[in-house]
């Protein structure tokens, strides 16, 4: 009996032990040191060394996995702190799904990142062009794209002020075939990037009434 009473006294201090013990944290691995001076621009591939680890991490992932999403922007700045200032890799991104825009702000000495959404981001050069090459396949609108008269312009985001819209929660950009001579549009053309479509073929408000809906069909949800 004694022999037993010191067996789970000893099992008793060793679990004890074992309980007591704090987990070692995972660390995360650090993202890639820009070998740029800390107020230069990053270089090309510096940006994409940024993106790639940065899409990586854990919480991103968990954010952004399985969605569609296009890098809009990469750069750095310097953010100041109380005692002193750190470098840090900003990624743009949007997510067409979700209809926002997202930034990545993550230290680069110690792989800290912060998200926040933005609202009102406008279209990087590579959004314009896909929404322009969506117009220039469109039948419906082929009269438009051949006459040598008319310029394809614009390519700005904007939300329908009508929530069962789906342009007031996907992104959707404005585009004008204008005249020329600055005489203005000849055809105000809604395209909506999420889904790859030219939501509404004849965009305009008549003299006195609301501004229509930027998807043409009622029933287009």
């Amino acid at each position: 009996m004694i022999r037993r009473s010191r067996r789970l006294a000893a099992l008793s201090v060793l679990s004890s032990a074992v309980f007591a013990t704090p987990l070692l944290a995972v660390e995360r691995p650090t993202p890639p040191r820009p070998a740029s001076a800390r107020f230069e621009a990053l270089t090309q591939a510096e940006r994409e060394g940024v993106v790639a680890w940065t899409r990586a991490q854990p919480e991103v992932k968990a954010v952004l996995a399985g969605r569609r999403i296009r890098v809009l922007r990469v750069w750095s700045d310097v953010a100041k702190v109380d005692g002193g200032s750190y470098r840090r890799g900003l990624v743009l991104v949007r997510d067409y799904e979700a209809g926002t825009a997202r930034e990545i702000a993550v230290n680069l000495a110690t792989g800290a990142i912060e998200m926040r959404e933005l609202a009102g981001i406008q279209p990087s050069p590579e959004e314009i062009e896909e929404g322009m090459a969506i117009i220039r396949r469109d039948p419906a609108l082929a009269a438009l794209v051949s006459n040598p008269d008319l310029e394809l312009m614009g390519g700005f985001h904007n939300r329908s002020r009508y929530p069962d819209d789906p342009c007031a929660r996907e992104i959707c950009l404005d585009f004008a075939f204008m005249k020329p001579n600055y005489e203005g549009p000849a055809r105000y053309v809604i395209v909506n990037l999420t889904r790859g479509v030219v939501a509404h073929h004849d965009f305009r408000a008549r003299p006195g009434e609301a501004p229509p809906r930027m998807t043409e069909k009622p029933d287009n949800r």
